[in-house]
């Protein structure tokens, strides 16, 4: 301790001095001759000076010792305590050490206040090193943080998105939707898609697979072609890119929470070993930063090699697929052909059986058929008992009849022969009569029998007696007879309610046929949801006691139309009481039933839509509904009773106008206007609406209904339009002043130009009215497609600004910057197109004299570009050939290593130079990226963006000095 080697150069001090004193002492006595007397008195003498030389060190030594304390314990108070000690440098000495400690204290603080994350602000007065040293600590960890919360973001993202590539590739679609979705959210994006490469024939195109805007997917489906805007060309150039000023109309997917545009479009391509398999397209609020920028194009990257992945195992699998299928289907014809050895040879046997079964089944016709054969002039040839018996004649009698002795009706005979002939089965009914002259009806089937060469050798029927069916069907049809006649509903059930019969007129209000519900329930399918359920419960109810039932209802036809309907069901008893059918009859009342609702439902949307006040004929308020109260502020029970002119001007109110208004309401007349009222605060407001004379059955007066809206709102948008529409035409004006105009019709044919665009041109009218405006375009440009694309754009509602370049009258070429702008008429169709331009040739030439000079400026002077923090942007060849560097290893160079600016010069006082508009001479010293530095005079200037903001700073190096220095020799 530097204390305690104090205390030891103390003592060894004080013990030299003694010695010293002690030997000068001696030496004396010595020299002379002095008694011995004496000199044990200077030994005595010596020995209280030693003694007193003691006292005062352990004086010092615990002055010194409570000095250490203070300096090597900060845990020590503070304070301020007397030290017994007269030597000035011992108190000095423990005034540093106070200040000292206070120093260390307040620097613990400041970093401590550092290290918690918080953001230190030091008085001015804090002007020492070691504020400056915490400052620069504070500022180079702010960076640090910075920086590694970036690189974290970068790292966490590319983990995080490695593992949903992993996780979704084995469905390109689920994989496109899944990545672009977690990609928008990873940047605060809030729009996203993916593209996948693909090609037909010649034509290759970028498909969306995955879309994703708003916190949702999108079912968007696009498909551009190479070239065909941002996303084409991204495909086209295969590089990104980055729009910071997107146009409003270039987004298509918005919001319906309200939400912004996005002003900001990234297109990253995606492209796996040099070749390009899609791309993909974000759309933010916020600018995006260099370091996202970069984790997008290591993303990107990722996702390339994944489609690239997946894209190979799809084929893969599909190959794999159609090898198996084909192997499937040869072991399946390897099958299918053992099978059919199989199948013949079980044929075969089944032969034998089907000979077997079919005499037995030709027995059982026989026995259970009527049949007859016929040769093919149409005789009879044979029949079987069951014919025979049917007709009541004997088998020596229908011998060689005519088929048309048993089929009465000559039509059909000759249409049933002439089908059969020509090999067809037919199958029909008839009326014939036995030899006993009586009806009987026979159901026959006709069947074409065919000899071994394949003609027609005899035909075959086979029938059934249906006489008893057929007078069933009569007996049916005059009964139902009259339910056919009429347009209500008839439906017959069973007991159970199961249909039986329905008639026409049913089949007409339902759409049904009986067929189609045959055996259901009539509820089953004609109530729907918005059949009242009451009702259905007391007729379920009253079937179940078996009484008669009368209700309205609701019912649903088969296309889903309902209609209401009058419903009578009475239950039919047989001979003994015992229930069997129902029978329900429903007359069609929707018309009946609709002017009733609907008369509810107007009464109702009015009120819900109008201001509804009631009053007596003398003006007495009887009734308000609630948007009435709205308006004029009242509550109802403030109103009821009061008379109207409670809320008109009390000069209004006194007026013989106002009392002839009640008079004419009185005698039934209806008045319709714009009315001033005033609200319960004495607000002002307008109403627009009609007062209705209710009348009673004598025609008399017996109320007055109010039905009114509040056009207070639009009143004051018509006065603001008008207003609006007068300063239009103010501006319009000053426009034709001072601005170029041309107007085009919605085919691009001129319409009329303003007198600048004439002027400056050189055009008259006549000279441009009904040209295109492709007419107008260098001859060069005119068949260039970007500007059909931009016309057809217009012709879709789009606006352009810009530049735009065409040619005056003598064919030189002239610029304009303006907007083209397409107009539309109050149905929202394309009126016409209309430019509004500055001409801006001089303009052009200026920048065009001025670029050919920054050209040739960058030729013959090496060029440094920095951003406003002095970090290196970018530099023209010369500077990379006189320093050595890459493009790429100049922004990894640190500007305040590797420059040395002229003493007096340091990058703050040179940036503030610069944002005062001033420019900077001076020398600067540089390290090649050999190491050697080399000496130059150079200019620094700013270069400022269209805010007029510093964008960049550019130093040119004029004077390049042919000496290199080492580093050393700079220091």
């Amino acid at each position: 301790m530097q204390i305690d080697r104090t205390h030891k150069f103390l003592i060894v001090g004080l013990s030299g001095i003694l010695v010293m004193l002690i030997s000068s002492i001696l030496l004396t006595l010595v020299l002379q001759n002095l008694n011995p007397y004496y000199h044990l008195t200077i030994y005595a003498a010596a020995f209280v000076f030693f003694f007193v030389m003691m006292i005062s060190y352990k004086r010092e030594r615990s002055a010194i010792k409570q000095i250490s304390d203070l300096g090597t314990d900060l845990s020590v108070s503070d304070t301020v305590f007397e030290i017994k000690s007269s030597n000035t440098w011992t108190r000095n000495f423990y005034q540093d050490i106070l200040t000292n400690r206070q120093k260390i204290k307040q620097a613990t603080e400041w970093i401590n206040t550092i290290a918690e994350g918080g953001k230190l602000e030091l008085a001015a007065e804090n002007d020492d090193e070691l504020s400056k040293a915490v400052v620069n600590l504070q500022s180079e960890l702010i960076k640090f943080r910075s920086k590694e919360e970036k690189r974290t973001w970068q790292a966490e993202g590319l983990a995080k998105f490695s593992e949903l590539l992993r996780s979704y590739n084995e469905n390109i679609k689920d994989f496109g939707f899944h990545i672009i979705s977690e990609t928008v959210k990873y940047i605060n994006g809030n729009q996203g898609a993916l593209f996948l490469a693909g090609q037909d024939e010649d034509e290759e195109y970028l498909d969306m697979i995955g879309c994703y805007a708003y916190e949702r997917r999108k079912l968007a489906r696009k498909r551009i072609s190479k070239g065909e805007g941002l996303v084409g060309q991204c495909m086209q150039e295969k590089d990104l890119i980055y729009i910071t000023d997107v146009p409003e109309q270039y987004v298509k997917i918005t919001s319906g929470l309200g939400h912004a545009l996005p002003r900001h479009i990234i297109i990253i391509p995606l492209i796996s070993d040099e070749k390009m398999v899609g791309a993909m397209e974000l759309a933010s609020f916020q600018i995006l930063e260099d370091y996202q920028i970069d984790f997008l194009k290591d993303l990107a990257k990722n996702i390339a090699a994944s489609v690239a992945v997946i894209q190979v195992n799809e084929n893969t699998q599909l190959l794999l697929e159609k090898s198996q299928k084909m192997s499937s289907e040869l072991q399946a014809n390897e099958e299918e052909m053992r099978q059919n050895m199989e199948e013949m040879e079980a044929t075969q046997e089944e032969m034998a059986r089907n000979q077997m079964e079919l005499d037995g089944v030709f027995s059982a016709i026989n026995n259970t058929l009527l049949k007859a054969e016929f040769d093919i002039e149409g005789n009879v040839i044979a029949t079987n008992q069951k014919f025979i018996d049917f007709l009541k004649w004997e088998e020596t009698e229908i011998k060689n009849k005519r088929h048309s002795h048993i089929c009465k009706n000559a039509d059909l005979c000759n249409e049933v022969w002439s089908r059969v002939q020509t090999g067809n089965n037919h199958i029909v009914e008839f009326e014939t009569r036995t030899s006993k002259k009586e009806k009987v009806w026979i159901e026959a089937s006709y069947s074409p029998v065919l000899d071994a060469a394949g003609n027609l050798s005899k035909v075959l029927l086979l029938g059934q007696d249906i006489s008893e069916r057929i007078a069933n069907e009569e007996e049916q049809r005059r009964l139902s007879l009259v339910a056919d006649n009429t347009d209500n509903s008839v439906i017959i059930t069973d007991k159970d309610g199961l249909i039986e019969y329905v008639n026409s007129g049913f089949e007409n209000m339902t759409g049904y046929t009986l067929n189609e519900i045959v055996g259901k329930k009539p509820g089953e399918f004609l109530q729907g949801p918005e059949t009242n359920q009451e009702t259905k419960w007391k007729i379920s109810q009253l079937l179940k006691e078996q009484k008669p039932i009368y209700e309205e209802i609701l019912n649903y036809s088969k296309d889903g139309r309902t209609y209401w309907v009058s419903l009578a069901i009475n239950p039919v008893r047989d001979e003994n009481g015992e229930l069997k059918n129902y029978i329900a009859v429903q007359a069609d009342i929707t018309a009946t039933k609709k002017s009733a609702l609907d008369a509810k439902y107007k009464l109702e949307a009015i009120g819900r839509s109008n201001a509804v006040i009631e009053f007596d004929t003398n003006g007495f308020v009887l009734d308000a509904n609630q948007n009435y109260l709205d308006i004029v502020g009242f509550e109802k029970d403030e109103l009821i009773g009061k008379h109207h002119e409670v809320m008109v001007d009390q000069y209004m109110a006194k007026s013989t106008e106002y009392k002839n208004l009640w008079s004419r309401l009185a005698q039934g007349e209806f008045i319709t206007g714009e009315f001033e009222r005033y609200t319960k605060s004495g607000k002002k407001v307008i109403l627009k609406g009609v007062f209705n004379p209710i009348f009673d059955i004598n025609g008399n007066a017996i109320k007055v209904v109010k039905f009114a809206t509040d056009i207070t709102q639009e009143k004051r948008l018509e006065l603001e339009n008008q207003r609006q529409q007068v300063e239009l035409m103010n501006h319009m004006e000053a426009i034709n002043k001072t601005i170029g105009s041309l107007e085009f019709d919605k085919k691009g044919k001129i319409v009329t130009a303003n007198e600048i665009y004439l002027s400056i041109t050189g055009f008259k009218m006549e000279d441009i009215q009904g040209k295109s405006y492709f007419d107008l375009l260098p001859e060069k440009d005119r068949f260039k497609p970007q500007y059909q694309l931009m016309w057809e754009s217009l012709q879709n509602g789009k606006f352009f600004s810009g530049e735009f370049k065409q040619v005056d009258k003598q064919g030189h070429e002239v610029w304009l910057s303006g907007t083209i702008n397409p107009i539309y008429d109050n149905a929202n169709n394309l009126e016409k197109v209309l430019l509004l331009a500055q001409f801006t040739t001089k303009e052009k030439q200026k920048l065009n004299d001025l670029g050919g000079s920054v050209t040739a400026m960058k030729g013959v002077i090496p060029i440094l570009e920095l951003n406003t923090d002095f970090s290196l942007k970018n530099a023209n060849p010369l500077f990379f050939e006189a320093s050595g560097y890459s493009r790429m290893s100049l922004k990894s160079v640190d500007f305040s290593d590797s420059f040395k600016l002229e003493k007096g010069f340091s990058s703050k006082s040179i940036l503030k130079e610069l944002q005062n508009g001033k420019r900077v001479e001076t020398t600067l010293k540089f390290q090649t990226q050999q190491g050697d530095w080399v000496e130059s005079n150079v200019s620094i200037a700013a270069v400022q963006n269209l805010d007029l903001e510093l964008d960049k700073i550019i130093i040119l190096f004029t004077g390049m000095v042919e000496q290199q220095l080492k580093l050393k020799n700079v220091n």
